[in-house]
């Protein structure tokens, strides 16, 4: 019978004080949130892999985000596994042992892995072991050589024989797992390969949260509890409820940005109501899937019922997040989203936020309601005062007016930016005058006062702002852009002015965000037009009901602007004929699922400028459709090939300037485009079958733009590229092995506009690929980010005189050339995991202009001298590298305001003259000690260490560990773990000494 890794004696499991050396957790933030979970658990054995492939692992996978605990066996002292290490592994969701030839030799390892395994077993599939083989074979871990059995018959005289049946069980069972072979592979290449896999099982999904909001600590730590992780038998459902604009969605956001970590997997489906009404409840089905890493093959959803049933059957082993937000039709939404608690694994929390207090049935799980409640009068005063006035607090002569402003909004989150927003930007003697005409409104009608705030807008704003309110929320704003230019608006202006009145938010992807406070005032304002024109169709209608009404109807078609017709939930695509699209004279926008066009459509929908066609079949059935005004089509995820009839219509398009094919997996070749000699963007992103591009792309002129990245089999820039001297920016980064990356032509050199180039030319295999020497030719080039081959980048480099940010990661290249002094106008630089580089040329100290450099994981073990002249440097990041001091010059550099060392073991001095700087920078912990160890040793620097406590000098290893060491909680956490220790040790003093007199 096999033994449970659990019962491994307590004299290797017993839990003590005792800590480990340079291992110290994060301090927990006083409140109910819980204790900060590793991501991932590294057990490796010291002297095999720690000074090399161990830290190139390590760090590359905290460059990428993830939290990892480094444990190291050779630190720790006594007979007694620390509590910390075990609580690492508790919360680890991936533990990665790196196998090497002692690794079986060490008991703490093999105590580590036993655990490990138990913890995975525990866990109902939600944890997962990633064994790495380093310089042994899986048949070693098995026990079938003698290199671990050796080992374990040594470990037999010391320790029972359970114990040493337990690890041989816990050795068998990693060895079953299918792992990662280093074999030949460089440790950089291994490293980023195994990076992506960890990735992808984290599938860590945070939410955009704005910086401007008030962070509502109690709120948040209140909502933390009531879900009570630490209750896994259950599935739990937390109701949010309180009225609109009260800050539901952001206070979800930030528990979910809290929490993910903590889950197998997690999903956020934002405006579940407006979602459902414009794409059907089946895309939020898929969209829930996908988010839960629901194998695409797995997902075939024709109806909503098919939806129910394969959610039900993939999630009810799997403990995950979900947040479904604006949830407004209970059985609509919830009842084919999360109707059972049955659907999902136990431990699973599921967040709902709702302006009801009505909570309907969650069959077979516990439910609880939290109300949202309105802010307190100092956190309103702090948001109203960011947004009015741009600062914490009001200026004294404001004062009354901001608490004025605060208790008229009722402590509402939205109405206090949008009022604020307006104030900031109106002439300060219209001030009483607008809080007069907002305090007249009665406190229930929140849309009445923020329209005051619309009605000041310009007519081409107002139009613009309806557009997104209607359409656009969570959509790029670049082809928006498009639409309105072709409308003779100015968007950019436009755009900027709702962002600066708070009535429109631009996420981090460029996306567009929109309050659903805000989204319902400018529909419901679409729909009082109809007043206005005797009952006639709104101008733009986005509820699919109401545009199959419109289709149907004979008049008012020429009142729509905008349209939007989904196929989502019908057992049969819209067919859209002439008769259907006739009288549409002034229709601009156009959006499509699936559906198609039947029959001869000449001479219809003459104004439209976007045609949206998403998920469109193969088969096209319309003729005579000549849409001369079209500006933006987008066919993204569509079934259409270089051969699809519809192309000879589009092609007729000569006013088109967007084309996008994103995820056209069935496309192989691009179409003939010579006819769109206006097209300025073309995105092939994701075609992952794509091979060629057709040679009439050297027809398009205009072409600013060209985005290939992710397709897999196109393995070159066309030659014909090179002769669009209007190219602005080109990506083409690969995303799948390291074999793939591409050749670039020596002709691009002749693209002498281009700004932006993003390409991959290195592969594993071979090196024939290298950066041209008519690079230098790129006089405009600004950004470039190119992963080389082993080949010097050229000289001609140094000749790019407008480059201001220059990515090098994980080149193999062993040297820079002295010309890259030349790049005078460079702001960033990064040989981030260039291991082969060893210095930095003499030439750097000319980068006048450089704000940030990044050689974290490079080969570079000192830096030069003239590195001192960098007067403009900010920001040294060399995490990771082999320096052991730091050059004194830094102390010149005035304006360093962060230096990052993390990982830099070799580093012996910190000097004197960094006491200069008084700006906040980052040291490693482990540097950081050793530096005080002297200073304290040496009586004429203490004044020297009380500046720089005075300086409040960050002692953390990066942001992302989100937390932050000065020299003073230093000190106290050493003094607590002394005395801990020391009351540790009188009890087992105490114990042994009433044992030998038993």
């Amino acid at each position: 019978m096999r033994r449970n890794p659990t019962q491994i004696s307590a004299s290797v499991l017993s839990l003590t004080t005792e800590r480990l050396r340079d291992r110290r957790m994060p301090p927990k933030r006083n409140s109910t949130s819980p204790a900060t979970s590793y991501q991932v658990f590294l057990s490796f054995r010291g002297p095999d892999t720690r000074q090399g492939f161990t830290d190139v692992l390590y760090h590359a996978l905290v460059d990428a985000g993830i939290h990892v605990f480094r444990d190291n066996e050779e630190i720790r002292k006594g007979e007694y596994i620390g509590d910390e290490i075990l609580r690492a592994i508790e919360d680890s969701r991936i533990f990665v042992p790196i196998f090497s030839r002692t690794y079986a030799s060490s008991k703490w390892c093999l105590v580590e892995l036993a655990k490990m395994v138990e913890s995975k077993e525990k866990s109902s599939g939600s944890k997962k072991i990633l064994p790495i083989f380093y310089d042994v074979g899986v048949d070693d871990v098995k026990l079938k050589t003698d290199l671990y059995t050796g080992a374990l018959l040594k470990h037999g005289e010391k320790f029972s024989t359970d114990i040493v049946h337990q690890w041989e069980e816990a050795l068998r069972e990693a060895g079953e797992i299918k792992g990662w072979e280093l074999k030949d592979k460089g440790y950089a290449d291994f490293a980023k390969e195994f990076v992506r896999e960890v990735s992808a099982e984290l599938k860590v999904k945070q939410k955009y949260v704005t910086g401007s909001l008030v962070e509502r600590i109690a709120q948040q730590d209140a909502l933390i509890s009531m879900l009570d992780l630490k209750s896994s038998d259950d599935v739990r459902l937390v109701w949010i409820h309180g009225m609109g604009g009260i800050g539901k969605t952001i206070l979800a956001m930030a528990v979910f940005n809290q929490l993910c970590n903590h889950f197998e997997g997690c999903s956020f489906l934002l405006d579940v109501q407006e979602t459902t009404k414009r794409k059907g409840i089946e895309h939020l089905q898929r969209q829930l899937l996908q988010d839960l890493d629901v194998k695409a093959a797995d997902i075939t959803i024709t109806d909503e019922n098919d939806g129910i049933q394969i959610i039900s059957e993939k999630l009810q082993n799997r403990k995950v997040l979900v947040v479904l937000d604006d949830v407004h039709d209970h059985w609509e939404h919830i009842g084919k989203l999360a109707r059972e608690a049955s659907w999902f694994g136990v431990g699973s929390r599921i967040i709902i936020t709702c302006r009801s207090r009505r909570v309907p049935a969650f069959e077979g799980g516990t439910v609880k309601t939290f109300e949202a409640e309105p802010m307190e009068f100092e956190e309103s005063l702090l948001l109203f005062s960011r947004h009015a006035f741009g600062k914490e607090t009001p200026p004294h002569d404001s004062l009354d007016l901001s608490k004025e402003a605060v208790r008229i909004t009722g402590g509402l989150p939205l109405a206090l930016e949008v009022i604020g927003s307006k104030l900031r930007t109106s002439d300060r003697g219209q001030w009483n005058h607008i809080m007069g005409t907002i305090q007249k409104i009665p406190d229930r009608k929140i849309q009445d006062r923020l329209k005051i705030c619309y009605d000041s807008l310009r007519w081409e704003v107002k139009n613009i702002f309806l557009d997104i309110a209607c359409f656009f929320i969570n959509e790029e704003k670049t082809k928006a852009i498009y639409m309105w230019q072709a409308c003779d608006f100015e968007p950019e202006l436009a755009v900027q002015e709702l962002v600066d009145a708070s009535l429109v938010k631009l996420t981090d992807e460029n996306k567009f965000w929109m309050h659903d406070q805000l989204r319902d005032l400018g529909r419901k304002l679409v729909r009082d037009e109809r007043l206005k024109h005797h009952r006639k169709p709104c101008t733009r209608i986005w509820m699919h009901e109401d545009a199959l009404k419109v289709l149907q109807d004979e008049e008012g078609k020429e009142n729509v602007e905008m349209l939007s017709l989904s196929s989502e939930g019908l057992l049969e695509d819209c067919v859209l004929t002439k008769h259907e699209l006739k009288n549409f004279n002034n229709l601009r926008f156009l959006s499509l699922i699936r559906s198609n066009f039947s029959g001869d459509l000449e001479h219809v929908l003459p104004k439209l400028i976007w045609l949206s066609w998403h998920s469109c079949r193969g088969v096209f059935q319309g003729t005579n459709l000549y849409l001369k005004n079209l500006v933006v089509l987008d066919l993204s995820e569509s079934s259409v090939s270089e051969t699809w009839t519809g192309w000879r219509y589009i092609g007729m398009c000569e006013e088109l300037k967007v084309l996008d094919l994103k995820r056209c997996n069935r496309l192989t070749k691009t179409p003939d485009l010579s006819m769109c000699t206006k097209l300025e963007r073309l995105i092939l992103k994701d075609c992952i079958n794509l091979v060629k591009i057709d040679r009439s792309v050297g027809k398009l002129k205009c072409l600013r733009y060209l985005n290939a990245s992710g397709c897999r089999y196109l393995r070159e820039i066309p030659r014909e590229v090179c002769c669009l001297d209007g190219l602005v920016d080109i990506v083409m980064i690969m995303e799948g092995s390291f074999e793939d990356s591409h050749k670039l032509l020596d002709s691009i050199g002749r693209l002498s506009r281009l700004r932006g180039l993003c390409v991959s030319l290195r592969s594993s295999s071979k090196d024939s690929h290298k950066l041209p020497d008519s690079i230098g030719r790129l006089s405009r080039l600004q950004r470039l980010c190119v992963s080389l081959g082993s080949s010097r980048p050229p000289s001609s480099l140094g000749d790019l005189k407008s480059l201001t940010m220059l990515v090098l990661s994980w080149s193999k290249m062993a040297e820079l050339p002295e010309s890259i002094g030349g790049l005078v106008k460079l702001e960033f630089l990064s040989l981030f995991f260039c291991r082969g580089v060893k210095e930095l040329p003499a030439s750097i100290g000319g980068l006048k202009s450089l704000v940030e450099l990044n050689i974290s994981m490079s080969g570079i073990v000192q830096l030069p001298d003239s590195v001192g002249n960098l007067q403009k440097l900010k920001v040294i990041d060399m995490r990771g590298c082999d320096i052991m001091r730091l050059p004194d010059f830094l102390g010149n550099l005035e304006k360093l305001e962060r230096l990052d060392v993390y990982g830099c073991k070799f580093l012996q001095d910190i000097p004197s003259a960094i006491e200069g700087l008084t700006s906040s920078l980052k040291v490693s912990s482990y540097a950081w000690e050793k530096s005080c160890d002297r200073y304290w040793n040496q009586h004429e620097a203490i004044v020297r260490l009380r500046r720089w406590r005075e300086a409040a000098l960050n002692l953390n290893a990066s942001r992302r560990f989100r937390y932050t060491l000065d020299l003073k909680k230093e000190q106290e956490k050493q003094q607590t773990l002394r005395k801990t220790r020391a009351h540790a040790q009188a009890i087992r003093a105490a114990y042994l000494f009433k044992m030998s007199k038993d």
